[in-house]
């Protein structure tokens, strides 16, 4: 009796020991044998939400496994975004990732509690953002370079509301400023919805906001848009040209999103997960749903994306050495 008991304790010791043995690129050959999480480090309902769902559904489908979005709001993104940097390392705890926490956000707040170029791991850029100058109806100004005049010839210069101070609708249009000579005076909302609003009231003169917000504004003949923010015009509104485009060559951003996991995560889970998204996202159907929606699908190479973090991280870090931020 004693005998075969202590046979058994020792077979299951060198079971457990087998099982510490086996490598990370051993046990990622599996992956993923469980649901995998999704965080949104943003409250449901918004347009990162929306998108993440869609992607989440579409993943499910290559992966072989369910993809849950779990929606973690606060602290301007990074309470969802900082969960996966501490969740453990095994790639079944994913972040929708957007440009402010991964560049503006840890740059600008000492109390961010995580590196995101140390402790998260790139895995594919997404998608981007379209965003667009909207101004109110009876703004004297029909075009950017007439935007831009119009500003020059007041003193007060012309006021644009953001979804809030310190992201990167603020900031693009502080480095508007600077790439202009004009002068704007920022006034920050609690989100793109207010802001719409008070320029809709006549309160602001501009907002910088989204492609997919301003769209039904301009068909129902409510505001105007004047620019687009970005580097391409924007499948939703065309005929609108970019800011490049109207002689300012150097100025063009989009708000970016990607799918990052917990610095140590395998090479080979990240590469499945890598070969997931960029199958995703390169589907027809969902291209054409995105664009629909004023998304820009990428669906980037893990390195591709890794380079895109170092150059924003770059570029918004430059822009904030010469800009004072105030939040509320």
């Amino acid at each position: 009796m004693k005998t075969t008991l202590t046979r058994r304790v020792t077979v299951a010791l060198a079971a457990l020991a087998t099982l510490g043995a086996v490598s990370p690129a051993a046990l990622a050959q599996a992956y993923p044998n469980k649901p995998v999480k999704l965080v949104v480090p943003y409250a449901p309902g918004g347009a990162m939400d929306a998108a993440a769902r869609i992607v989440a559904t579409e993943l499910t489908k290559t992966l072989g496994q369910t993809v849950l979005v779990d929606n973690r709001a606060g602290g301007a993104g990074t309470l969802g975004t900082h969960y996966v940097a501490k969740a453990e390392a095994d790639g079944y705890t994913l972040c929708f990732c957007v440009t402010g926490v991964m560049t503006i956000t840890p740059l600008s707040d000492p109390k961010v509690p995580y590196d995101p170029l140390k402790d998260l791991m790139p895995v594919s850029h997404v998608h981007n953002m379209e965003n667009v100058i909207m101004a109110r109806k009876d703004l004297p100004a029909n075009t950017f370079k007439e935007l831009i005049a119009l500003a020059k010839s007041r003193t007060q210069g012309l006021t644009f509301g953001t979804p809030g101070a310190g992201g990167t609708h603020h900031l693009g249009g502080e480095w508007l400023q600077r790439e202009t000579g004009v002068k704007l005076v920022h006034v920050p909302y609690k989100g793109e919805g207010p802001a719409v609003g008070d320029l809709l009231g006549g309160q602001i003169d501009m907002v910088f906001g989204t492609a997919a917000v301003a769209a039904p504004l301009v068909k129902a003949g409510k505001v105007k848009v004047l620019a687009n923010l970005g580097k391409n015009r924007s499948k939703l509104l065309p005929d609108v040209p970019t800011v490049a485009e109207s002689g300012y060559p150097n100025y063009s951003w989009v708000n970016f999103v990607g799918i990052n996991v917990p610095a140590g995560t395998p090479a080979p889970v990240v590469k499945t997960l890598a070969d997931s998204v960029i199958k995703t996202m390169h589907d027809p159907a969902l291209i054409e749903r995105f664009h629909s929606m004023g998304f820009e699908p990428v669906g980037s190479s893990t390195k591709d994306y890794a380079r895109l973090l170092q150059r924003e991280t770059a570029t918004w870090g430059e822009l904030l050495k010469t800009t004072t931020l105030t939040r509320d």
